[in-house]
């Protein structure tokens, strides 16, 4: 049966109603006969999040969720028609029952979907597993089906910049201008490489590799779009409400005492730190009216990646009584001064006119919600596009007042070793 479309033009709690959406548990047994856990699951034709605070694989499409107009044309009817399907859950751990993921793109405007996938694998960190299929008039039985044997994989990549190095480096001096006359404190400059190989790339084999290099951060494949972002835009559990702002960027080296120097150089860098309060204020004055309470620390601290360091201030809140569900929330906040500058109308208009590319789902949100409102949303960073033998890798830095062009190509070329590690195995 086909899908249902729904939109925020139609009647979509009443439509999803058509859907029936059954949760059970999953025992020991039936995980034990998955070597791997449920990433065995992951094949390239799987929706796939991968993160400590909850693993989901998604099969199939039950109703795909239209927003003609982007998250700019309203999301909280996301939210209302999962919460109309008609839901028998066992389980009752967020994530579970009636989901909507995907990826949306960093143009706010710009046409989107999520889908509600006809069976969603999920995990938690205490092993706790279900299976939620859902159908039209029944659910129908779940297939916990490995994903198929893998290609044969590339052994030849060639790499090609989108825009040449001095030419990239003359859009960020033109920024630091613009930056100087005043308007603009911000504008974060994005950078395209492409990859293309001998034969197509086997997506199951680079998200086993970004899980293993990567593992506090969130792993995700949609279409397609595939990627491991270490910053969450917002998460939401019942009445809790988290968002971790990264910006301020270091290289990591493999010297531990180098390191702790290195960390050190970052928290006292006026420039970074200057970066990084832009974004910090910025999530604040967003969340700030949804919440009873909101804690922001006073300084970041240091996010150590595998290869990159970050400043980055962990945000807490308690949410009002009949606060948003956690997309509406993650709407308001997006694009953050992490992927975009401030003020934000005059960076976006700022990188229409000089970044030469659409950004597409870079720097976009990706992630999950539930029918309760619970769910996570990380920054699509950290990320490629993959199609057959070709991939596009996007970077992004945030230049400010007092930033070098060099500098700042230097840390494109950091942020996108995180994606080739995962894509190239020469």
């Amino acid at each position: 049966m086909a899908p249902l479309t729904l939109s925020s033009f139609t009647d979509a709690p009443r439509e999803a109603a058509r859907l029936v959406a059954r949760t059970v548990r999953l025992d020991a047994d039936t995980l034990a006969t998955m070597p791997g856990g449920i990433s065995a699951l992951a094949g390239e034709d799987a929706r796939v999040w991968m993160h400590p605070s909850a693993q989901l694989i998604a099969h199939g499409v039950a109703a795909r969720l239209e927003l003609p107009h982007g998250i700019d044309g309203g999301v909280a009817w996301i939210q209302a028609a999962l919460s109309s399907i008609q839901a028998t859950d066992a389980v009752g751990h967020p994530g579970s029952g009636p989901v909507a993921l995907g990826a949306l793109p960093f143009d706010r405007t710009e046409p989107a979907a999520l889908v509600v996938p006809a069976q969603l694998v999920g995990v938690t960190p205490d092993g706790a597993a279900w299976v939620t299929t859902i159908g039209e008039g029944a659910a129908p039985a779940p297939h916990l089906d490995p994903a198929e044997p893998r290609r044969r994989s590339p052994d030849s990549f060639t790499l090609k910049s989108a825009l040449p190095h001095d030419a990239w480096c003359e859009r960020v001096a033109a920024a630091v201008a613009e930056i100087a006359r005043g308007d603009l404190s911000k504008v974060v400059l994005a950078r395209a490489v492409d990859v293309e190989a001998n034969r197509p790339l086997v997506v199951e084999e680079i998200l086993r590799r970004l899980t293993a290099l990567y593992p506090s951060c969130a792993i995700f494949h949609v279409d397609g779009f595939l990627g491991a972002s270490p910053e969450l835009l917002l998460s939401r559990r019942a009445r809790a409400v988290a968002s971790h702002p990264l910006a301020g960027t270091y290289a990591v080296s493999a010297d531990v005492d180098a390191d702790r120097r290195f960390s050190e150089v970052l928290r006292r860098s006026a420039k970074d730190q200057r970066e990084h309060r832009f974004v910090v204020e910025a999530v604040a004055a967003a969340l700030g009216p949804a919440c009873a309470s909101l804690d922001v620390p006073d300084e970041p601290s240091i996010v150590s990646l595998r290869n990159v360091m970050h400043l980055g201030t962990p945000i807490h809140g308690h949410l009002k009584e009949g606060a948003p569900d956690a997309l509406t929330l993650a709407a308001r906040l997006h694009p953050t001064p992490a992927v975009c500058g401030t003020p934000r109308d005059l960076a976006e208009a700022w990188l229409g006119a000089h970044e030469g590319f659409r950004r597409g789902l870079y720097a976009g949100l990706v992630g999950w919600v539930d029918a309760r409102g619970d769910g996570d949303w990380f920054l699509g960073i950290r990320s490629a596009t993959v199609d057959g033998a070709r991939a596009r890798m996007v970077a992004g830095v945030g230049v400010v007042a007092g930033s070098s062009p060099e500098a700042e190509l230097v840390e494109t070329q950091l942020k996108l070793q995180a994606m080739l590690a995962a894509l190239i195995r020469p």
